[in-house]
């Protein structure tokens, strides 16, 4: 639809379900897929390996668990971030291990999806107040206090910041 100004020039008038269709289609998400560095770790979803406890496809350094299952070895590996602080294993020293097993293997997993399965309620963020509250790990702060939990974490669950009314 066109308009004749004052002047005489032509004005395109769009209509706004004209702008989203030339527009096309949502941007995704993740605007630059595929191999990327954040920090000092590099995300990269084709080679990477899947840790267990964060759920990150990453080429940094993770641990294989060794437990035999009924078609070959377990399949679950712990990036070394996961495994010291979530459950204070170093994880060079885990992977010189012969027999080492993960957590989840041993029935000590508090990743989110182990917690849901067992009836627990997940710990969500919890490494930094286990750490604040003298705790090696957040292992060692569930086997320790179960009612210190429950406080931290619905510490961790307000809001950083709180609105003026």
């Amino acid at each position: 639809m066109s308009k004749k100004g004052t002047d005489g020039e032509e004005s395109m008038v769009v209509s706004a379900q004209t702008r989203k269709a030339k527009r096309g289609p949502p941007r995704k998400r993740n605007p630059c897929p595929g191999i990327r560095r954040v920090g000092g770790r590099i995300y990269d979803p084709k080679n990477g390996k899947t840790c267990h406890q964060c759920r990150q496809k990453t080429t940094d350094f993770t641990v294989a668990c060794r437990q035999p299952r009924k078609k070959g070895l377990c399949p679950i590996h712990f990036c070394h971030k996961c495994l010291s602080n979530r459950y204070g294993e170093d994880a060079e020293d885990k992977a010189k291990e012969a027999g080492w097993t993960c957590p989840k293997c041993r029935g000590i997993c508090n990743c989110s999806l182990c917690r849901k399965k067992k009836g627990e309620t997940p710990t969500g963020i919890l490494a930094h107040a286990a750490k604040a509250l003298g705790h090696s790990s957040v292992h060692d702060l569930l086997i320790k206090s179960s009612e210190m939990v429950a406080a931290a974490q619905t510490l961790s669950s307000f809001p950083k910041k709180i609105k003026k009314v």
